[in-house]
């Protein structure tokens, strides 16, 4: 089972840094069995608090200032600890994509015709990160794609095999040290510890896919505020990690500025309305808050073929810079055949079927990644906007080292390697 929990009693607490939003959760397994949707997850994760604060102190791909992102991030934290009536002591923060960097490393060891076990296995992860990565930055995910022995490539399990030389692929993410030591800081700051890092991208993986999903290979995109990520995972493993900077905010952007409207009624209008697949639909009047050029506040009548001119505008936009993302990372045709958007721009009602009716991503299967088995309080919990929060929950209740990935020979070892170094 892919997304095995191994410590359903504990109470946890994640810390979720968006480009958009930051999120508090704290959260822990419920009973076995006890939601009526867990889609091959044994235990419900039963949200206790969940706080969430716009993101401040962040621009896109920067901390840009501590003392705003300490702040969003203690008002996140006190609505949790407010609702759960617990006290947060120590959280695992995700990071959202822009934050990391691939490498591809392999390494090799002798084993001299014994067979392989547990042992090699950790030394051959357990190498000298000085040789190959930037020694201001830090490894956060480790994840082994495949093993070689001799001249036999390909392999998944090599346990029990003997041979003269073993090898493996890692996909290593790291992230800059600093960066690190910032974020523990405005933590450490107010007297919480971090128990670790993990990558929101990842997490949002764990949240949203089914068992089903994961062997064969699939595609999330996740539609943040500021930033589109896009990871590729295969086996639990993952393979690729990117993004785009751009985001669902140029939508909301592109409301107020044509509706003359503050961002906050055009992020409603964009979420209340979504987007229509079909143009030919009877249009329709809505009523929209317009700012004049005195600062005072007039309803007006709005077209809502209008509202969707807009919004089809910007969207065809995004996906079109998906695609082509997509394409040049050389992401495998299996890979892009199951695809699940997630995210907070995922929200935007309409979308899936805009996706299909223009054809796009090439008739793949396309769903809305939202978290599985997710109990708690109110609906928030259930939307994509969670899946991050939500995954990272599950990330600190399982089991999820040495995840390895089948490939099928020498070239499909040598195309990962290319892969992952066309990367962030």
């Amino acid at each position: 089972m892919f997304r095995s929990i191994v410590n359903a009693k504990k109470d946890v607490a994640v810390l979720d840094l968006g480009t958009n939003t930051i999120c508090a959760a704290i959260a822990k397994g419920g009973e076995k069995g006890s939601s009526e949707n867990l889609l091959g997850l044994e235990h419900a994760i039963r949200v206790l608090g969940v706080g969430y604060q716009l993101a401040k102190g962040i621009n896109k791909n920067s901390i840009t200032s501590l003392d705003a992102l300490e702040e969003s991030i203690l008002g996140a934290i006190s609505s949790a600890e407010k609702e759960a009536q617990k006290s947060i002591k120590s959280v695992l923060v995700a990071l959202p994509t822009w934050a990391f960097e691939s490498t591809a490393i392999e390494t090799a060891i002798n084993i001299g015709q014994l067979p392989v076990d547990d042992v090699h296995l950790n030394s051959l992860m357990n190498f000298d990160a000085s040789k190959y990565l930037d020694r201001s930055r830090e490894i956060v995910h480790i994840f082994p794609i495949a093993y070689s022995i001799d001249e036999s490539y390909g392999i998944q399990d090599p346990i029990g095999m003997v041979g003269e030389k073993l090898s493996a692929i890692f996909h290593v993410m790291t992230c800059h040290s600093s960066l690190l030591k910032n974020i523990k800081n405005c933590l450490t700051n107010n007297n919480i510890e971090i128990s670790g890092f993990i990558s929101s991208t990842y997490a949002s993986i764990l949240a949203v896919t089914l068992d089903e999903e994961i062997s064969p290979g699939v595609t999330l995109i996740d539609i943040g505020g500021t930033i589109t990520s896009i990871a590729c995972v295969h086996e639990g493993a993952l393979l690729y990690l990117g993004y785009i900077p751009v985001g669902s905010q140029n939508i909301t952007n592109d409301i107020a500025m044509v509706l003359r409207t503050t961002k906050t009624n055009a992020e409603r209008l964009k979420i209340l309305y979504g987007i229509a697949a079909n143009s030919t639909i009877e249009d329709e009047s809505i009523l929209v808050s317009r700012i004049d050029e005195y600062g005072e506040e007039h309803i007006q009548n709005v077209s809502k073929n209008t509202l969707d001119s807009i919004t089809s505008d910007r969207l065809e936009e995004l996906l079109e810079l998906i695609q082509k993302h997509l394409s040049e990372c050389g992401a495998d045709e299996f890979l892009r055949q199951r695809i699940i958007i997630t995210g907070g721009g995922s929200r935007l009602s309409g979308l899936n079927e805009f996706i299909k009716s223009k054809k796009y991503f090439n008739n793949a299967s396309v769903r809305l990644g939202k978290p599985i088995g997710t109990t708690g309080s109110h609906d928030f919990v259930k939307t994509p906007s969670f899946a991050s929060a939500a995954g990272s929950v599950i990330y600190c209740l399982g089991d999820f080292a040495n995840k390895k990935l089948s490939t099928s020979g020498k070239t499909t070892w040598q195309r990962v390697i290319m892969w992952i170094k066309r990367g962030i």
